[in-house]
């Protein structure tokens, strides 16, 4: 099975407006709620796509029962400690001016050491049944230094490869780490590389990890490893929105390597993943039919590097 990761779930509410006024009273015409948090969407999207995926996180109070709740009833297993606090409420304003797509994403929870150390017993058990393992997402606040640093430490130990999509430091601490794989978008590769060539960024990574997937919005995905670039673009019309698309997009990564894809096959459903997920009004959900459908329109191709190697 393939284990997600979710240290910090929380319940995705798109609120529908004419138009949004900052400062001013703004009444919605349509309100949406889903389980959320990337991690979740990540496993929503594996359970989608066909396989058996597994969901590790800190469920806290009501919200975090509704998520965790919503989450089985979708036929994926939820574990991990119930905790003090409750989970995050993160809004998605959708509307018909500058603000559509703005996120106002909650806090979450404060997580102590006794439910970290309950939160790494249900890891180390899911490590033994585990093919591969995603970790996604921000951590709830805490003041034990928790991070994907031990997990993906843990991970290596047990042979389980791990695939990473965080940011800032987050993401420069999991990388010491070597994780097997990660997700970053280009903007984070230029926050931390200050680079913004798909092939430069590779460069600079390719000595913390095995398989970059770097995302370049509606210009699509560029996919490496072991000295090899592809690109694929599969595009959509009609988007409703490209909240999740990243989440979406690591689904397609883990399927692929689950299933033991080829480079390009691999590019080719991750980046039709991430597409379908833009023309759903769900958050970060999206329907194994509409991936179906763009991998056979999916453009991909191998591209020729000058100075990466093997």
């Amino acid at each position: 099975m393939i284990l997600c990761v979710c240290p910090n779930p929380a319940i995705d509410t798109a609120i529908m407006l004419d138009d949004f006024k900052p400062g001013k009273v703004n009444r919605a015409f349509k309100e949406l709620s889903f389980p959320g948090g990337k991690g979740v969407h990540v496993a929503l999207g594996v359970k989608e796509l066909g396989e058996e995926v597994v969901l590790l996180a800190f469920w806290g109070g009501a919200t975090g029962r509704w998520i965790r709740k919503e989450c089985e009833a979708l036929g994926i297993r939820c574990y991990g400690p119930e905790v003090a606090g409750w989970s995050r409420t993160c809004l998605t304003i959708r509307a018909k001016n500058n603000f559509d797509e703005t996120e106002l994403l909650g806090k979450g929870p404060i997580i102590n050491e006794q439910e970290y150390a309950a939160f790494l017993k249900a890891y180390e058990s899911l490590l033994e049944e585990a093919e591969l393992v995603s970790m996604s997402g921000s951590w709830p606040e805490n003041f034990i230094g928790a991070d994907y640093c031990d997990l993906i430490e843990r991970a290596s130990k047990a042979n389980v490869r791990s695939f990473v999509d965080c940011s800032g430091k987050a993401l420069v601490r999991a990388l010491e780490q070597r994780p097997y794989a990660v997700h970053i978008n280009h903007f984070e590769g230029y926050e931390i590389y200050k680079l913004t060539s798909p092939e430069d960024v590779f460069a600079k990574m390719e000595e913390q990890c095995e398989m970059v997937a770097l995302t370049f919005g509606s210009k699509g995905l560029y996919l490496y490893k072991n000295g090899e670039m592809v690109h694929a673009l599969s595009k959509v019309e009609n988007v409703i929105s490209a909240v999740g698309s990243g989440d979406s997009l690591m689904s397609g990564l883990l399927v692929a390597q689950k299933r033991k894809y080829g480079l390009l096959e691999t590019a080719k459903l991750a980046a039709s993943a991430g597409a379908a997920n833009c023309i759903k009004e769900a958050v970060g959900m999206f329907n194994a039919s509409d991936v179906e459908k763009l991998v056979r329109k999916c453009k991909a191709k191998v591209i020729q590097l000058n100075h990466i190697k093997a």
